[in-house]
């Protein structure tokens, strides 16, 4: 059996003309997401062999923030990860070790939402909404080798979404 994790990198500052997209950094909330995203992983004993992680900055302080909880230092950091599409995904994951039984791979929207639809055997019931900045989506495949990976077979076994954070400007209340 292998275990993949999929982790949308947390809520990033927005687009502006001074930041590329690759180099947006998380923002408040992001911060505050991935503190929550470490604690789930810390409390329930999760931990990986394998980290893939693209290379933007939102993804890389997104693991920088699990690096103390993830349980391995064996991490590639790599562009070819950065907005990739589902099937992009798929391979880069098939070309895992098989020595790895448990990978945690860090991207993007909408390869990955797509990515988690597409590996459900069922389509989970958060994916009638969206796949959220910080979402954490677990699987297990019936397979030996990474290159048996397919679409259509992952179980869900775990799934995270931090609680929306309150903005700093709440509504006003009702006298």
């Amino acid at each position: 059996m292998k275990r993949l994790y999929l982790l949308r990198h947390a809520h990033a500052e927005p687009h502006n003309l001074s930041l590329s997209d690759f180099n947006r950094p998380l923002d408040k909330r992001g911060r505050e997401e991935m503190k929550s995203v470490a604690d789930y992983l810390h409390k329930n004993n999760i931990t990986f062999d394998f980290i893939m992680c693209s290379a933007a900055l939102r993804a890389q302080e997104t693991l920088e923030s699990l690096r103390p909880i993830i349980g391995t230092t064996d991490i590639e950091i790599s562009e070819s990860f950065y907005n990739i599409h589902d099937e992009s995904i798929l391979d880069h994951l098939r070309q895992v070790s098989d020595e790895r039984h448990k990978v945690l791979y860090i991207g993007h929207n909408p390869g990955l939402a797509f990515s988690i639809l597409k590996f459900s055997k069922v389509i989970p019931n958060f994916l009638m909404g969206s796949v959220t900045p910080g979402t954490l989506t677990g699987f297990q495949f019936p397979i030996q080798k990474w290159i048996d990976l397919n679409w259509g077979e992952g179980e869900v076994i775990d799934l995270f979404q931090p609680s929306p954070i309150q903005t700093e400007f709440p509504a006003p209340q009702e006298p």
